[in-house]
Parts: C-alpha cells; sequence; structure tokens
C-alpha cells in the first residue's frame, strides 16, 4: 500500500511538473494562463476559510486554492489554464473544519481580461447564502473611509472604489462608472473626466435605502446607502 501510494505521488508530481514547464507561472497575458480574482463576504456567517476547486477535462488534476477570511472577507487570486468548459466550485468552512456553503458553476476562461462572475453559495447549515465573484478586477467601495454608509436627507458623501486587479495590483486611473439604482433616494455624480472617476459624490434624495454601483471592466462593486429624514 505504501509503495502504491508512493508511486501515485511520484507519478502526480512528474505530471504536474511537466504542466508547469509547458504553462509557466509568470508571463505575458498570452501564456495560455488567467489570472482571476476571487472575493467572498461572509459577514454574518461563520465561516473561516473558503475552499475554490478548478476542474476541467483537460485538467489532469483539480486545481484547489485556500482563501482565509479576514475582517469578514476572504480574498486573493488564482492562475489557472485558459479554456473552455472550467468548472468551479467553492465551498466555506467553519473555524471547526465544518462545510457549512457550496456553490458551483461552469465557465469559459481566457488568457487576459475575463468579465467578473458571480457565484451563489447556498448555505448547508441554515446560514445566510454567500455571494462570491471570480473575474479579472474587484472593486470594493467605503464612504469616508468606512462601510456604514447612512447620511441624512440633502447631505453627501464621497464613495471612493479601490479596483485591485487579480495580482494584487491597481490598475492606474480606472474608467468607473457610476449608477444609482434609485435615483429618488440617493444620487450619485463621478468626476469629469471620467478616467479619474475613483471618487463619486452620493447626495441624499429621499427617506430610504437603495444601492450605488461602481462597474469597470465587467467588475461590479456595489454599496447599500441609507438615507434619513
Amino acid at each position: 500500500m505504501l509503495a502504491g501510494t508512493r508511486s501515485s505521488a511520484v507519478t502526480a508530481l512528474a505530471t504536474l511538473l511537466a504542466f508547469a514547464s509547458c504553462n509557466p507561472a509568470a508571463g505575458p497575458s498570452g501564456d495560455g494562463q488567467a489570472h482571476l480574482a476571487v472575493r467572498a463576504d461572509v459577514t454574518g456567517t461563520a465561516v473561516a476559510t473558503v475552499v475554490v476547486e478548478v476542474s476541467a477535462a483537460d485538467i489532469p488534476s483539480s486545481l484547489v486554492f485556500n482563501f482565509i477570511v479576514a475582517d469578514g472577507v476572504a480574498s486573493g487570486s488564482i492562475m489557472i489554464p485558459a479554456g473552455t468548459g472550467r468548472r468551479i466550485t467553492i465551498r466555506a468552512f467553519d473555524a471547526g473544519g465544518v462545510q457549512t456553503h457550496e456553490g458551483a458553476t461552469t465557465v469559459n476562461v481566457q488568457s487576459g481580461l475575463n468579465p467578473t462572475i458571480a457565484v451563489a453559495l447556498t448555505p448547508l447549515t441554515g446560514q445566510v447564502p454567500i455571494e462570491a465573484t471570480l473575474g479579472s478586477v474587484t472593486i470594493t467601495l467605503t464612504a469616508d473611509g468606512s462601510t456604514n454608509l447612512v447620511l441624512a436627507g440633502n447631505h453627501i458623501v464621497n464613495l471612493t472604489a479601490e479596483v485591485v486587479d487579480a495580482q494584487g495590483g491597481h490598475p492606474s486611473n480606472p474608467a468607473i462608472l457610476w449608477a444609482t439604482h434609485d435615483p429618488g433616494i440617493a444620487s450619485v455624480s463621478a468626476p469629469t473626466p471620467p478616467a479619474s472617476s475613483v471618487t463619486a459624490v452620493v447626495t441624499g434624495v429621499g427617506v430610504g435605502t437603495t444601492t450605488i454601483y461602481a462597474t469597470f471592466q465587467g467588475a461590479v462593486g456595489s454599496a447599500a446607502i441609507t438615507v434619513g429624514p
């Protein structure tokens, strides 16, 4: 049994090394590799670790990545071979190693830029659902350095978009498009020209709650805005 296990491990390692030699970890976007940024907001759950598994007919062994939760968010990047029929399975676990959520999707992935996709993680233990995203960039919105987005009517708040690419870098002067779900509750306007629009001004219009969206290269960041009297 031990000899068989060792032989399998050696074979797997040889396959992995051969695969790596044909697909270098670092190189231009045309090297057949796709960098994807992964982000899952697990606030309100007991999730401590998120596991991402990628499989396909032309991937000899499934690729597995682990992300530890920090400040309620599991985030990082993965690099996978570009191609069709990539099955991406995402599972979440609590601190005791008990699985709490799971979700999956099958997508085509290309080297270079990829549009952001959302993967809904269904709770297995009665917790709240989780939405994970994968794409070339992720966008996180904060208001004056805070995620507590509450303002009084006719007051304004500066909403800032942090754009992070799959390799942890920050694109220079991203042309972000801003939008509000309900202009009767809050309006949003960005400076001119759009190339410098990482910060927008949100103005309270009417009482209620709405969502502000920031879009860039297929990725969407959102923030709920509550406007009081």
